[in-house]
């Protein structure tokens, strides 16, 4: 499994691909982390427990937990491991981030220890790989990072490490995974409306495969009901939407499913109106 399908799992098994309206004002920073720290402790792969390997930035360098967790991972015991490093990109700032860097930007820093790049262009080429994500942050978007790094080398300004691999992911205030831009419109409008849906995860998956942008889970029907958001013209891209076509009106007949072509979206972004709810799920899930 690769890093971002491995971060595509954690979010799963973590059901912070999942919104109910009552979650509204629940999920934040510190749910968000508890809730990927309980998950991680159930993830094995080999021998290694991915809970052991895994830290998660918090606010403030000054909590308990963030110091705790600086001793930890720089002890003697995780001094072998290499770590999964998991935090927030902080709101863009073209004079900061634009000019040449040396160490990962994050949010939420404390707990974590300063993350230097592998080489000079390892960040560049982080921005060409994850370059949707990248234009959402420079947006305004939040952005989780992901990095699989080097064990901890402390001196006495602290604990560094050196990252080997990086992931972004781009996410919704309420901390939902979206592909572009277009799936944060209709996802903003899904809460707006205090719909309930899932972001399907991809995983490793092919792209051949046929994953809808979101399900919602209240509608009418005895089945979650496809969402699909087509945001591209290009010759490639039009063939693969008729596929997508074909495939949905197969499998859940033409007035199954819902769609916006959003290359013929005004300025203003009307989207088609969702199917109508029912009585909403009831959910015990407190994130």
């Amino acid at each position: 499994m690769t890093l971002l399908g491995l971060l595509s799992l954690l979010w799963t098994e973590s059901g912070l691909n999942v919104w109910y309206p009552k979650m509204a004002g629940k999920r934040n920073d510190s749910l968000v982390r508890y809730r990927l720290l309980e998950t991680a402790k159930q993830i094995r792969t080999g021998r290694a427990c991915i809970g052991d390997h895994l830290f998660i930035g918090v606010p403030d360098p000054k909590q308990p937990v963030a110091q705790s967790q600086i001793q930890r991972l720089s002890s003697q015991a995780m001094s072998d491991k290499r770590l999964m490093l998991l935090s927030v990109l902080p709101r863009y700032d073209a004079e900061k981030h634009e000019k040449p860097l040396k160490f990962l930007p994050l949010r939420n820093f404390g707990g974590l220890p300063l993350i230097f790049f592998n080489s000079e262009v390892h960040w560049d080429s982080v921005k060409k790989r994850f370059s949707s994500e990248y234009a959402a942050w420079k947006s305004g978007a939040k952005i989780v990072v992901f990095a699989l790094t080097s064990p901890a080398a402390v001196t006495g300004r602290g604990p560094s490490v050196r990252a080997h691999q990086i992931v972004l992911m781009h996410v919704s205030e309420n901390w939902i995974p979206l592909d572009s831009s277009y799936e944060a419109v209709v996802a903003e409008k899904l809460d707006a409306e205090h719909r309930q849906y899932v972001k399907p995860m991809r995983y490793d998956a092919s792209i051949s495969e046929v994953f809808p942008d979101f399900y919602l889970l209240d509608t009418k029907s005895d089945k979650p009901f496809p969402m699909e958001v087509f945001g591209m013209a290009t010759p490639a891209y039009l063939a693969r939407k008729q596929l997508k076509k074909d495939y949905y009106n197969r499998e859940y007949g033409p007035y199954g499913w819902w769609h916006w072509d959003a290359t013929t979206a005004s300025e203003t972004m009307v989207l088609p109106h969702f199917p109508e709810s029912r009585k909403p799920l009831s959910t015990d899930t407190p994130a």
